[in-house]
């Protein structure tokens, strides 16, 4: 069968402009793994969506979405550096990296402890006690998660997708249990911290027995990575915004509405963007020039495949809705004109991977304000107005005009 498939791979290159082979091999340990996290966590939405009640699931999500927001402390930028040097030759970043992402997130668990030491003032103890779990276990996963970066550098999918299963499922089966046992939110947030912790931390022990990498580094990579945080700063609040926005002016119970309506376009985003990092490590070894050769192309088939995943979205969400979460059937037509956005995900991820792989700072520092200020404007503005509504359309118009932003900065600053 390999025999027979590798010739038609190369034959079908001709028409994609692809490496259709390397592409096949990464993609299927990549979709694997992918395919079955979320399948893992869309049962898990399910079980939250008939196990809890919607003022508890909504509560949850809120505490989540504050402590996204705290990702502003930690080195957000470091593992597309880390990815991009071992993809370039570099063995030893990994444990330097970690090192030094351990000692910048102190920032981070003062920052949760100081937030969690505001609502204990103000009498809330719920808030209060998760955010100093969050700030015990959050900083750590978030340093230690960078051997996933160092498995994609090395274009081990195989090894990151096992490793990703696994993850998932011991995170998904914790998170079960919980519920079962508790439905309380503070048990959540503990389940949810003790079981990404465990899992990041055996991995990245095993990556390092794997592979033994030397300590030998160079600074550059360091240096890189602290750019990149810095240039994307305002990347945690962007990503949190909406739902700070929506639980403080419209209730919690609005909130689990419109995180039941994200689930699967989300998810689906997600499965798109990390099937294009694919190619990031094939990105970093090109020239703006061989890049430009296909850059039209690659934006007009990642549409093209968009639009096919959002008919088929449309198509089925009724189903998943009507039989899976009844009881959050108001947000289907959310969900549906969510999934809008699936249509620009791939030219959107494919861009902002190609700035980063050519190490343009100064285009990524000023396409991230530029698309940050639009999203926090548009966020803010619609959610206040409209609720789950105005986020939806503020969504889908970010999604586009993101598209449009990141074009204009690659055909300027690539030498097109």
């Amino acid at each position: 069968m390999k025999n027979r498939l590798v010739p038609f791979l190369r034959w079908s290159e001709k028409y994609t402009k692809l490496d259709m082979v390397y592409l096949t091999k990464g993609g299927f340990w990549m979709t694997l793994s992918q395919v079955s996290s979320n399948m893992l966590s869309l049962l898990l939405v399910i079980a939250f969506a008939n196990l809890l009640p919607k003022e508890t699931y909504g509560l949850y999500r809120y505490i989540l979405s504050l402590a996204g927001m705290l990702n502003i402390f930690s080195l957000t930028g470091m593992n597309y550096a880390v990815a991009r040097a071992v993809a370039t030759g570099s063995k030893g970043v990994l444990q330097a990296s970690v090192r030094y992402q351990l000692k910048w997130n102190l920032l981070m668990l003062a920052a949760f402890w100081a937030l969690g030491g505001y609502y204990f003032i103000q009498g809330d103890s719920l808030f209060a006690i998760s955010f100093l779990i969050l700030g015990i276990f959050t900083p750590a996963t978030l340093a230690f998660n960078t051997y996933g970066s160092y498995l994609e550098g090395k274009r081990d999918f195989r090894l990151a997708s096992i490793s990703s299963i696994i993850s998932t499922f011991v995170y998904a089966a914790g998170m079960l249990i919980a519920i079962l046992l508790s439905k309380e939110v503070i048990w959540l947030v503990i389940a949810y911290s003790a079981t990404t912790l465990g899992t990041t931390l055996f991995f990245y022990v095993f990556t390092l027995r794997t592979f033994k990498p030397s300590h030998s580094f160079s600074g550059e990579t360091l240096k890189y990575g602290r750019e990149l945080t810095f240039i994307g700063f305002i990347g945690p609040v962007v990503s949190q915004i909406d739902k700070i926005i929506l639980a403080h002016f419209w209730g919690t119970t609005q909130l689990a509405l419109y995180s039941l309506a994200m689930a699967v376009p989300d998810r689906a985003t997600s499965l798109i963007k990390n099937l294009i990092g694919l190619g990031s490590p094939k990105f970093a070894i090109k020239t703006p020039k061989e890049i430009n050769k296909v850059f039209y192309t690659r934006i007009v088939q990642g549409m093209v495949i968009g639009l096919v995943c959002f008919i088929g979205y449309v198509l089925i969400a009724p189903y998943l809705f009507k039989y899976l979460i009844p009881q959050y059937l108001d947000a289907l037509v959310y969900s549906q004109i969510l999934a809008v956005g699936l249509i620009f995900a791939i030219p959107n991820r494919y861009v902002s991977l190609l700035l980063v792989s050519q190490k343009l700072s100064r285009v990524i520092f000023t396409n991230s304000i530029i698309q940050g200020v639009v999203k926090i404007l548009l966020y803010v503005v619609l959610g206040i107005w409209g609720g789950i509504m105005g986020l939806v359309l503020a969504y889908v118009t970010i999604s586009f005009i993101g598209m449009l932003i990141g074009i204009i900065m690659w055909r300027n600053n690539s030498g097109f």
